[in-house]
């Protein structure tokens, strides 16, 4: 069963799970395989991505794209600029037995199957994807090209690919632009909130310069345009039939105070977001800080409680 716990100000994930129990197994399963965030912005993934399968892992390869391997199934086949994420392959998704005793009779784990299985058949297509694959270590070593054709086969012929019936409609489409996820999850989710509406679908930032950079580069570009437009104007103001025309000299007039007062505005937006998401943080990490501290409180009472 997942597991996610405090100890000692420690965030700790662990997948583990409990053979004897049927509870814990429908747990682990559900973590490895749905995909609720994504199901529920469904309906606009198409912002998002394209409804076709995703390319082949040497194609990724030539569009730069780096492999970066996750354990968070509902970021499979993610992308944000230079790389790609992309969960390995669970050993038990390859056994025909397991599939029969644990995953055949839950539709939702069946179609979730399905679709993970079918971003495989898009990402491992030839010789050399298999070869990525197992080098990444997104699948066995143990599989051979001639295993893997046999199984994709076997697999296609359980799948309509015309109308993807029974598999899971995150898997209707193939890459999906991180940038894109979390302005619509931000907009879209049921489950809003302040969390959600600053960090969106994934958080990915480590400094605010990247914020910057990735949220405010086309400022420099609008700068270098109105710099363009400003010395055009100038120009014309110096000859003799644009300085003396009355609807020249307003426009010039006007666009002068627009590029004088947008920088500022920009600034103070630019300015607003960055002191929202450092208070945000400041306040993110003291409320942890509680949580953490109330946690070893807890902790010790009950250990105190329970000594002779």
């Amino acid at each position: 069963m997942a597991k996610h716990r405090v100890i000692a100000g420690i965030h700790l994930s662990l997948q583990t799970i409990d053979e004897t129990n049927e509870h814990s197994i429908q747990t682990y399963l559900e973590w490895e395989l749905t995909v609720p965030r994504l199901n529920e912005i469904h309906d606009y993934l198409w912002l998002a991505g394209r409804p076709m399968g995703a390319r082949p892992l040497h194609r990724q390869a030539m569009l730069g794209r780096k492999l970066v391997i996750i354990e968070q199934v509902d970021l499979h086949m993610v992308w944000q600029e230079t790389r790609v994420f992309v969960k390995p392959m669970p050993d038990f998704l390859l056994d025909y037995d397991f599939w029969k005793n644990r995953i055949c009779g839950d539709t939702n784990l069946y179609e979730c199957g399905c679709g993970f299985l079918l971003s495989y058949v898009w990402l491992v297509c030839s010789k050399s994807d298999l070869r990525m694959a197992q080098d990444a270590g997104l699948l066995s070593p143990e599989i051979n090209w001639e295993n893997w054709t046999s199984f994709t086969r076997s697999l296609l012929g359980t799948i309509d690919l015309q109308t993807l019936e029974r598999v899971n409609r995150r898997y209707h489409y193939g890459e999906l632009r991180l940038s894109r996820l979390n302005w619509i999850y931000r907009l879209t989710s049921k489950n809003r909130s302040h969390v959600t509406l600053i960090r969106g679908y994934m958080y990915g930032y480590t400094r605010y310069s990247d914020i910057v950079r990735r949220n405010f580069a086309w400022v420099l570009v609008a700068f270098v345009y109105i710099t363009i437009v400003l010395t055009a104007i100038q120009v014309g103001l110096a000859t003799d039939r644009l300085g003396q025309s009355d609807m020249f000299q307003n426009a010039s007039y006007g666009f002068t105070l627009f590029s004088v007062i947008t920088p500022l505005i920009i600034i103070a937006i630019l300015g607003f977001n960055l002191l929202s998401l450092s208070a945000f943080n400041v306040f993110a990490t003291i409320s942890f800080k509680r949580r953490t501290e109330r946690a070893r409180r807890e902790s010790l009472g009950t250990k105190l409680s329970g000594a002779p």
